[in-house]
């Protein structure tokens, strides 16, 4: 993508994150790999919910996000507006 696509997908996630404020809470550890689900966009069937953690090896890392959610539905909720990449894992904190 360009400079200008680039900024233009930067201030959508500048928008989530304000829109999301009030549930977006401080670092904490996580639980271990077998404990996630991973959300993916994109393929024929739309927004996927897989249990586990399938991050493929060229998907980077680019931060993470800790929400305080009532569950993985509000969590799920919350992603499908998530402007940034295609694939997210969830994972429940200690």
């Amino acid at each position: 993508m360009d400079d200008d696509e680039r900024d233009l997908q930067f201030e959508k996630v500048d928008r989530w994150f304000a829109a999301h404020a009030s549930k977006i809470t401080a670092f904490r550890r996580l639980k271990p790999v077998e404990t996630a689900t991973t959300v993916r966009w994109g393929t024929e069937e739309g927004l996927r919910v897989i249990d586990g953690p399938f991050c493929e090896d060229r998907e980077a890392v680019s931060g993470y996000v800790e929400v305080d959610a009532a569950g993985l539905d509000e969590v799920l909720t919350m992603l499908c507006t998530w402007p940034g990449a295609t694939t997210v894992e969830v994972r429940p904190v200690r």
